[in-house]
């Protein structure tokens, strides 16, 4: 058998696969920490859109004249999650509630709230 010195070989040599390896980790070695920025950013929004939620929805609660017996901001939460009913006048019956919040979304919303005065303020002093 005679072997054909202008034939070509099928396949990729070694070098090239290294090569290709080394680009893909390049690249890898660039997007993953923008990635991981990205990720912070939407979970940090998500704790500001749950803490303007809850300051919402507690100040509604307020003005229809219900009564939050939490002492801390972290109480006040824990009712609007579970629920507190109006009682009395137009609002009676009607339930003011923040549903669908984990404890971890619960603290992180807390995070960007203060209580003063019984009222849940949402705080946009708080930087990041």
């Amino acid at each position: 058998m005679k072997l054909n010195k202008t034939a070509k070989t099928k396949g990729f040599s070694l070098v090239e696969l290294l090569v290709v390896i080394a680009v893909i980790g390049i690249i890898a070695a660039i997007a993953i920490p923008t990635i991981s920025g990205i990720t912070d950013s939407a979970d940090t929004g998500a704790a500001k859109r749950n803490a303007q939620n809850l300051a919402s929805v507690h100040a509604n609660a307020v003005a229809a004249g219900v009564t939050f017996s939490g002492g801390d901001t972290a109480a006040v939460i824990l009712e609007l999650v579970s629920g507190k009913t109006a009682t009395g006048e137009v609002f009676d019956g009607t339930v003011f509630q923040v549903p669908n919040l984990t404890t971890e979304e619960q603290g992180d919303a807390a995070a960007y709230l203060n209580l003063a005065n019984g009222i849940l303020y949402y705080d946009t002093d708080i930087t990041d």
